[in-house]
């Protein structure tokens, strides 16, 4: 299966609107791909045979090319973007006393998200399109199949997506960047980093409601007392801040007046099939289906597992064993394939397992011990294809099980949180103007 992994720890990635199934990676959020980067050698030796740089990690080949940043997006979709910030916010949450609007487009299962920031406003705006610090609110959508007295129910509750703490792979930028009115940054992201369990599922759904959030929590509205009357007021709010103005003005005389953004707010989109559906076709032929059950939310590349499950259509037999799956892997430094040591074992009778129609087995892999040295070096997100090679019938015993090669439709993700090597830089989010 060919893949397109928008894996990174930049995580800022730029901009791309390249197709999810492509066999590429990108060295830093939709950065131009590496088709291949063998691991490195710690023992490598120089000319004169002592080993060069002793004691220190060597990085793999891909890490020491200056990164190449990707092609624009498609330019429709920017400028559809662009013209979205200009709509009546629906919601008094979404403006801002700079009126800077925030809003997410999200795009086909496997493609980068975009995001831009515009000034709405008269006056020149500052602004730190810091990634680390965006939210993505989820909230599930109604099923006009329930009853209206089950769907006037209040919703579950939201699942908020946002990078774990200790999360290694996001280069900071903190820089403040200027926004003349009319002004605007865009850059992408991809949202599986964001919303993950801790299984390494994602957690995006069709039909969900989606807010996106940039910058930091403020607090809540407090109660005050107006001619004996309860309302709320604006409650004070201190740095950081998402956004200020251009010029530094004088300390607010109250909260209400306090033109710096603690948090700016986009306007809810709704998931649709086409952009969370991210499986090939089952093939029809085969008896057997391989998926994974999940992936994982790692702390370091050691350890990075995954759990991968056959389930049959029809009554079938199968020789099947964990050495038997082998996995390719789409990062940051390129593609590696992670094959495990071959089964020389002669099975017994006993080794052969009778699936009935519904029936499944599973197993979970350490990949670090598959996988060639640093494949999960970086900190980021890593898309994972498997493969099954079922070679022995069981004809030696009288037995008639299922030969051939077994695919997974759909890829696991796996996130390293830290890892031996850093984040490569973030490349610049492309300025753009109301109009143009």
């Amino acid at each position: 299966m060919r893949v397109r992994s928008f894996v990174e720890l930049a995580l800022i990635g730029a901009l791309s609107g390249c197709a999810g199934h492509q066999a590429s990676v990108g060295s830093s959020l939709g950065d131009k791909p590496v088709e291949s980067a063998s691991p490195p050698d710690p023992t490598a030796t120089g000319e004169a045979g002592a080993p060069s740089d002793a004691g220190a990690k060597k990085k793999p080949a891909a890490a020491e090319e200056e990164p190449v940043g990707p092609p624009p997006p498609d330019p429709a979709v920017v400028k559809a973007l662009v013209e979205k910030t200009g709509e009546s916010p629906a919601s008094a949450a979404v403006d801002n006393p700079l009126h800077l609007r925030l809003e997410i487009t999200p795009r086909p299962a496997g493609e980068l998200w975009v995001l831009a920031v515009v000034n709405r406003g008269t006056e020149a705006a500052k602004v730190q399109l810091d990634l680390r610090r965006l939210s993505l609110e989820l909230a599930p959508g109604e099923d006009e199949k329930k009853p209206a007295k089950v769907r006037a129910k209040p919703r579950a509750k939201l699942i908020t997506c946002k990078l774990p703490e200790g999360f290694g792979g996001m280069m900071t930028d903190e820089a403040w960047r200027p926004l003349a009115p009319g002004e605007g940054l865009v850059q992408t992201f991809d949202p599986r980093l964001y919303c993950m369990s801790g299984s390494g599922d994602s957690q995006l759904a069709t039909g969900q409601h989606v807010t996106a959030k940039l910058g930091y929590t403020p607090k809540a509205p407090r109660n005050v007392y107006k001619a004996g009357k309860r309302v709320e007021a604006a409650s004070p709010q201190t740095a950081p801040f998402i956004a200020e103005p251009a010029t530094p003005a004088a300390e607010p005389a109250d909260a209400e007046h306090d033109p710096r953004v603690k948090q700016l707010v986009a306007t809810e989109v709704v998931l649709t099939p086409d952009l969370t559906a991210n499986e090939a076709e089952e093939d029809p032929s085969l008896p057997l289906t391989l998926k994974f059950v999940h992936g994982s939310d790692a702390a370091t590349e050691m350890n990075t597992t995954a759990t991968v499950e056959v389930r049959a259509k029809q009554k079938t037999m199968l020789y099947f064993r964990r050495e038997l799956v082998s996995f390719t892997v789409h990062g940051p430094d390129g593609i590696h394939g992670c094959d495990p040591q071959p089964d020389e074992r002669a099975p017994d009778r006993q080794a052969y397992t009778p699936l009935g129609a519904g029936q499944s087995i599973s197993a979970t892999s350490l990949l670090a011990e598959m996988c060639p040295k640093y494949t999960f070096a970086r900190p980021g997100l890593y898309l994972v294809t498997a493969r099954l090679d079922a070679l022995r019938d069981g004809s030696e015993f009288g037995l008639s099980a299922f030969t051939g090669r077994l695919e997974s439709r759909k890829e696991a993700l796996v996130r390293i949180r830290t890892g031996d090597f850093p984040a490569l830089p973030p490349p610049e989010p492309l300025r753009v103007r109301v109009g143009q």
